[in-house]
This record gives structure tokens, sequence and C-alpha cells, in this order.
């Protein structure tokens, strides 16, 4: 019954009611009625597609934006009209997609003239992180009385616009001190005296040591034999493992899933504002894990804005390619959403133990659900306090 009285619907009848009424009673004031009903009727109807009429989108600057969750987006699109007749309360849709997940960004614009062509964008604002495509632009109208809510879709003109939207680093406290690890190309010189060309002492030969460390200029000025010692080059690095959520999860900014993201990102920022080196491993299928760990710290950000759903077994694969690759005195972080299996937990540590690393484990919960998950995020925490990791236990705020 609801779907039969709609308001246009309503609108006819009582207009044909009152045209009746008029023919019976031949009432002057009936006849105005009707007329200013019918009246009122046609400019509900005609009035919004006329406002749609002569409109056009064209792009302002075209190529992929960056920008930061939550942060005003100038996405380039400029309205224009070309009949002389003003155009009022037009609503502009911007369809996006991304991971299969859609989203729709509305913004009214109170008023459009011809040759004043709005910039549209400037407060459009994307809550959660991703490699968003414009995949559809629709302008709407229901001026003046909204009986008739008139859309126009825009031509596929628009399919080269992208967003790139970085997620918001949350403040992370590292809990653990930062170890120097060796390595040849490192700008840290350690205590640990081993090959580089960063002299760190000179002693007297001992009987039985090898002739290929004597100084043999600096035995000729003492007349005995000198052995020379060279500092050991190292630098502080950090391997990345993150899980990141899939649906429902993805998407949503207050997901326990999106908040290990953001956390991710807190990590990236603590790690290089100590001078360390991040390497990210992502968790993907397909090509995707074959691909080389990300090492640019330029390029991280938009690593984890971009990271597709991973599975338990993804992230395990993920924890055994940097199992392979960590060195002695590296420090590695595994980066989980508090709602995450505690079977699956085990599994991705179980690939990370008995190696000459740090590992930290950083759960995430999100606010949507820190009470319903955070029995399991305790849990969580226990399991990598038995196989002798330190944890993070982040809630956003």
């Amino acid at each position: 019954m609801e779907r039969l009285l709609t308001r246009s619907r309503v609108l006819i009848a009582f207009c044909g009611t009152l045209l009746l009424a008029a023919l019976n009673r031949r009432d002057p004031m009936v006849y105005g009625m009707f007329l200013f009903l019918t009246t009122l009727t046609v400019l509900g109807f005609v009035l919004p597609w006329l406002s749609l009429r002569g409109m056009s989108v064209r792009l302002k600057n075209d190529g992929v934006a960056e920008v930061q969750e939550g942060a005003a987006c100038d996405l380039g699109l400029v309205v224009e009209r070309s009949v002389r007749w003003p155009a009022f309360m037009v609503d502009v849709e911007t369809e996006w997609e991304w991971a299969g997940h859609r989203m729709v960004l509305r913004q009214t614009v109170p008023v459009i003239r011809k040759g004043a062509a709005p910039v549209l964008g400037r407060l459009a604002r994307f809550s959660c992180r991703g490699h968003y495509r414009l995949v559809a632009v629709r302008l709407a109208s229901g001026f003046p009385l909204g009986l008739l809510q008139a859309r126009r879709s825009m031509p596929q003109q628009h399919t080269g616009i992208a967003v790139h939207v970085l997620p918001l680093p949350q403040a992370v406290h590292w809990p653990l001190p930062w170890s120097v690890s060796p390595d040849a190309s490192g700008t840290l010189a350690t205590r640990h005296t081993g090959q580089s060309f960063e002299l760190g002492l000179l002693r007297e030969y001992q009987q039985g040591e090898s002739v290929g460390r004597v100084s043999w200029r600096a035995s000729a000025r003492v007349g005995e034999l000198v052995i020379q010692h060279f500092q050991q080059m190292g630098a502080l690095a950090l391997r990345l493992v993150v899980h990141a959520p899939g649906a429902p999860a993805l998407g949503d900014p207050r997901s326990a899933g999106e908040q290990a993201i953001r956390l991710a990102a807190g990590v990236c920022d603590a790690a290089l504002a100590q001078g360390a080196k991040v390497v990210h491993y992502p968790a993907a299928d397909g090509e995707a894990k074959d691909r080389p760990p990300v090492q640019d710290a330029a390029l991280l950000r938009q690593a984890l804005a971009s990271a597709l759903p991973s599975s338990p077994e993804q992230l395990r694969q993920a924890c055994a390619r940097v199992a392979a690759d960590a060195r002695a005195g590296e420090q590695i972080a595994l980066v989980v959403p508090g709602d995450l299996a505690v079977a699956d937990m085990q599994a991705a540590l179980a690939e990370l133990a008995r190696l000459p690393c740090t590992v930290v484990a950083c759960i995430a919960l999100g606010p949507k659900g820190a009470l319903t998950h955070r029995a399991n995020a305790e849990q969580l925490r226990a399991v990598a306090a038995q196989a002798g990791v330190a944890t993070v236990l982040q809630e956003a705020p």
C-alpha cells in the first residue's frame, strides 16, 4: 500500500478530485484551488528537470591525488552550465570503487549560474584508507518542492580520476630499545669488530693469529707486528608484517582491521623517527606475494593504503618470508587486529620462533568493537607472551 501511495500519485489524484468537483459545482473557488495545486504540481515536476538541462562536469586536473584519511580533498571536478536560467540546490554524487567496495560522496551546490563554474570536491572527505577510483558522476535536483528527484548521469569520461587515501598513523610507544644489526651498507659503527673501512684499533700481534690482519706500515713504525681491527658497520632495521582486513571490516573506519592498518602506519613512523630502515612484507596472494618487499620510506604509507585483504594462510606465508630474510639484531613487528583467531596468531608466531631477532606483536582494537573483541585480544596477548614476544595493545581513540 505504501508503494502505491507516492507523493506524485497522491497529488495527481488530488488534482483530479478538485477538477471533478470544480466541473460539478462550477465554483470559482474550487477552480482556483485546482489551478493553484496544478501549478505547484507542474513546477514540482518540471523545474527539477529544467535545473539539470545544460549541465556538464569537466575535469580541472587529471591523475592521482593523494590525501590522508579525514582530510579535505580537491577532486578537481568543475560543474558548468550553458543555459541562461540558474539551477538551485543541485546534488552532485561521486561514486568510488576500491577492492570491490563502493562508496558515494554527496555535495550540494546552492546555485549554479551560467559563466560561474563552481569547483567541487574541496569538502570531500574519505573516512577510510584505500586507492579509490571514480566510476560515476551523477547530478540530482528536487528543487523547489522535492516532489520529484530528477537525476542525470554524466558521460563516462572521469575514469582517470583516482584518490590515494593514506591511513592516519596512530601514535605508538615502542616497548623495546632499538638494536643495531650488522649491515655492510649501514651508517652506524657498532662496538663489534669486523670487515669494513672504519678503523677501530691497533694492538700487538699474538702468537697463532692470522697474518692477514697485520698492519705492515704500523709494524714498520713501531718495530714489531701490529694487528689492525676495523669497526663493524650496522643499521637499525624493522621488518613489518600486517594482516589486512577483509569484508565486512574492509572500508569500515571503525573496525579493528582498519585500525590495524593505522597502527602499522604509526609503527613505521616510530621506526623512521629513530632512523631505522623499514621493510614491509605484504600478506597477499597471487602475483602480489612474489613481489619484493617495500623498502622505500616514501612508498610505505602507499603500500599500507592499498593493502588488499589477506587470509590467515597468507599471513603465515608472509611471516615465513620474514623469517628467511631476517638477520641477527633486527626487529620484527607483527600487526594484527584484535579479532584475529588465536590459532592463526599461533601459526604466524610459529614461523618467527627461534629467530635471533626481537619480535613485537601489535594488536589493534577499534572503537566499534573494543568491548566485543577485547577478550579475544587479551588471549592474543597471552599467546604472544607464551612465545616470548613483547606485545603492544592499542585501542582507537
